[in-house]
């Protein structure tokens, strides 16, 4: 329970902590991250600090541990190629101007092209982490088998936008 707590004190001042000294002048660098979004170790911070909270909830046996770092590893691959996917489609064209670029030069192919690459990398991406969580799912519990599944909902697949 005290290391739940602490976890989540950690993530409170951690989420708190870009804000403070708010009214000092920015430098050009965080002028453009605010333009482009947040750097990639930030994205990783963000990433590693749920994959924190799911060990916390999953609340392993010792012999459980033996197979975490496994899946650690690629929930943090995947999380951070999730994570900045959905930045960059926060950061697109806006519908109407998609639609006037495709009337200026329509070109279907390619786009089904670019879509069936974005599919089979995160084909590629889902079978590594199976392949890296099923020692560790073996070995779990009902319990701890629906807090990861809840975790890959929540964290991964809402994310689309």
């Amino acid at each position: 329970m005290k290391k739940l707590i602490l976890l989540g004190l950690a993530s409170v001042a951690l989420a708190g902590f870009p804000s403070i000294g708010g009214s000092r002048a920015q430098t050009p660098a965080e002028q453009s991250q605010q333009q482009t979004g947040p750097a990639d170790n930030q994205i990783a911070n963000e990433v590693d600090a749920r994959i924190a909270r799911l060990k916390a909830y999953l609340n392993l046996t010792v012999d459980q541990e033996k197979n975490w770092p496994g899946l650690q590893s690629a929930l943090h691959d995947y999380g951070v190629v999730r994570l900045k996917s959905a930045l960059e489609r926060g950061n697109r064209q806006s519908r109407r101007e998609r639609e006037q670029q495709r009337r200026d030069r329509p070109d279907d192919i390619a786009l089904l092209r670019t879509m069936a690459n974005g599919l089979a990398a995160r084909g590629a991406a889902l079978n590594k982490l199976a392949d890296a969580a099923e020692p560790l799912f073996t070995s779990l519990d009902d319990r701890q088998k629906r807090e990861l599944f809840q975790y890959l909902r929540t964290d991964y697949e809402r994310r689309r936008g």
